[in-house]
């Protein structure tokens, strides 16, 4: 069509990044993928850490794919990606030191560090954030006790996202959505907290500005530009967060609405005009994170398909050869009733040995141990669907918020199974969104940026007139 306009989203996963290309006509568009590539963490020197020039090269080979398909009349890009890791950068762009994993067992050593420095309690009141050892300050923490030279060296730290984007613009920032996941924003003012970047000896000239949801960034920089062959492509943040982006994408209104994002975690949450940080949210370890429109999304991290994806993996490497899919089949008459682990133990962050760290944890709660493949993802669909209801019920106690439907999104609206449970659980209607919500979101956000509409209403608008090519 004469006036669509071409947008790139980069939506990069855990296990995988993709690439999509988003057509919007003015009154609606569609989207489909140009370009996926595997992605994965490594261990090295005894840390699990990412190959950033690997992804890097791969984020380029699928914008070189969209360009191809339209003779590079492209007229935004925008990435999302996971949260609360950082990259250290000097003031000549390149990447100080590895680009660390939060799964990197440093972050729980350094986040027992940190408690006898400034209280848990303490650094919740402050940030609004659930503490988890995922969490980009004790990533920092951790970075300046084993390389403070590095450290000392960077010019600015930034969120995963927001380095690849300044890897195409120049732009450093941190935007919105992403930024509170570090845990060393000021909820209440909405800024990096002097209090605890004093506290743990990290100096406030190396955080970078916090933008708002849809930021314009700019072109992207010249030589890349004449690399890929555009021009006059603007470079926008999107809800950077992939949660957010995919809490962006939900066509439904949020007013009686809970949100599970589903699938390598589960983020189990609902949507607040603004941050609520009250003693019952800290005991429950509730989290005010950043969404579209300078809204809130009020949620809480829960292990989602990890534990399954690690199964896998594990069942994989000795030759079983069987898929989620299958798995999710085979559980679909799972009960309710029967073994569950706790899903908030932190023995199951790690990667390896799931199947042996399941049977532990149930011959500690008195069930007998998992033998078949179909009881331990029976065990962790049950253990999700009943960690679902805990942290629903807890939403509603601490925001008072009626809650009468349940929106799932991402790659678990697909698992029948689970979500037969979830409804069982919480005795709620179970709605659907986009399995592919992240990636309409993201265009969705780009689209509203271009023509000047932010809000959260906006954006929903727009991404309920979104389709994903071949999703019914």
């Amino acid at each position: 069509m004469k006036n669509t306009q071409n947008i790139v989203a980069i939506d990069l996963g855990n296990s995988s990044g993709r690439v999509v290309l988003g057509q919007w006509s003015g009154q609606g568009g569609t989207l489909h993928e140009v370009y996926r590539f595997p992605n994965a963490y490594e261990e090295r020197a005894g840390h699990v850490v990412w190959d950033s020039e690997r992804i890097w090269s791969e984020l380029l080979n699928g914008i070189r794919a969209a360009v191809a398909e339209t003779q590079g009349r492209i007229a935004s890009i925008g990435l999302d990606a996971w949260g609360a890791e950082y990259i250290l950068v000097s003031r000549e762009g390149e990447r100080i030191g590895e680009a660390f994993c939060l799964r990197d067992p440093r972050n729980v050593r350094a986040m027992e560090r940190a408690f006898t420095i400034l209280p848990r309690k303490r650094i919740y009141e402050i940030s609004g954030i659930q503490v988890m050892p995922l969490n980009t300050l004790y990533g920092l923490v951790a970075h300046l006790e084993e390389s403070p030279e590095e450290w000392e060296r960077a010019w600015v730290w930034l969120g995963t996202p927001e380095y690849y984007l300044y890897r195409m613009t120049g732009v450093a920032f941190a935007e919105w959505s992403n930024a509170p996941n570090s845990q060393m924003m000021d909820a209440h003012s909405k800024t990096w907290s002097r209090e605890l970047c004093e506290a743990f000896g990290l100096s406030l000239e190396k955080f970078p500005p916090i933008v708002p949801t849809g930021t314009i960034l700019g072109n992207l920089r010249p030589a890349l530009a004449n690399e890929l062959g555009l021009a006059g492509t603007q470079v926008i943040a999107p809800a950077c967060h992939d949660t957010a982006s995919a809490v962006g994408g939900i066509p439904f209104p949020h007013h009686n609405l809970a949100f599970i994002s589903s699938g390598t975690w589960s983020l189990v949450g609902t949507v607040l005009p603004e941050p609520l940080v009250s003693e019952l949210g800290y005991q429950l370890n509730l989290t005010n994170e950043g969404g579209v429109g300078g809204t809130i999304r009020y949620l809480r991290n829960v292990m989602g398909l990890w534990m399954v994806q690690e199964l896998l993996r594990e069942w994989n490497e000795h030759g079983l050869g069987v898929t989620a899919a299958e798995l999710a089949d085979e559980c679909m008459d799972s009960p309710l009733e029967g073994p569950s682990v706790d899903l908030s133990d932190e023995r199951f962050l790690a990667p390896g040995n799931m199947a042996a760290r399941i049977n532990g944890e149930l011959r500690a709660r008195g069930f007998p141990e998992a033998a078949r493949h179909k009881e331990f993802t029976a065990i962790v669909f049950r253990s999700l669907a009943r960690r679902y209801r805990e942290v629903i019920d807890g939403l509603r106690q601490t925001a008072g918020k009626p809650i009468e439907r349940v929106c799932i999104v991402g790659g678990g609206v697909k698992n029948e199974a689970l979500n037969r449970l979830t409804a069982l659980s919480t005795g709620l209607e179970i709605v659907r969104g986009s399995s592919e919500s992240t990636l309409i979101g993201n265009v969705a956000v780009q689209v509203g940026a271009l023509e000047n509409s932010r809000s959260l209403e906006d954006i929903q608008a727009i991404a309920s007139r979104l389709t994903f090519e071949g999703e019914v």
